[in-house]
């Protein structure tokens, strides 16, 4: 018996659901990178915009034209919703978290774009993260090993392709 397509908003529902919210000093802890409270929120912010370049490349690969960009509207608008709560991040104004996304996805893409392009976004992040001192250079494999748990692309690949 064949399932049932979901709409673009069931979708974008959905991808919600496996977005990660806060990054915290206990979640790096699970995977032995030492943080401070001080550093979640760029973390969080980070990861989600990391996060968001993968939501997005898998809408445009799985996704109709016509549908794309209100699915990745409709995951914005849930992301804007919890941002002061599950986020914690309401100091941060949205339009200028919206800016920071577009610059994130623009870095990851020339990578993120070709086979193999997970590891090599995971390094760019790595990076970005080494760089901005959000992580220590021998905490970088620690941090390749985290980002497939919190940036599941399989499952938003698996997820979008029931969609019609």
């Amino acid at each position: 018996m064949k399932k049932e397509s979901m709409t673009p908003a069931e979708a974008a529902d959905a991808l919600y659901k496996l977005i990660p919210r806060r990054i915290t000093v206990e979640m790096l802890s699970d995977y032995g990178i030492e943080g401070t409270e001080e550093q979640e929120d760029a973390m969080t912010r980070e990861v989600l915009s990391f996060t968001l370049y993968w939501v997005s490349a898998a809408i445009n690969a799985h996704i109709p034209r016509k549908y794309r960009d209100l699915l990745f509207q409709r995951v914005l608008d849930l992301i804007q919703a919890e941002w002061g709560t599950a986020y914690k991040l309401g100091a941060v104004q949205w339009a200028e978290y919206l800016s920071e996304m577009e610059e994130r996805r623009a870095r990851y893409a020339p990578v993120g774009d070709y086979e193999g392009g997970a590891m090599a976004a995971s390094e760019e992040i790595s990076d970005l993260l080494e760089g901005e001192g959000l992580i220590q250079p021998e905490d970088r494999p620690k941090l390749l090993v985290l980002l497939p748990d919190l940036v599941p692309l399989d499952k938003y690949q698996e997820l979008l392709s029931q969609c019609v």
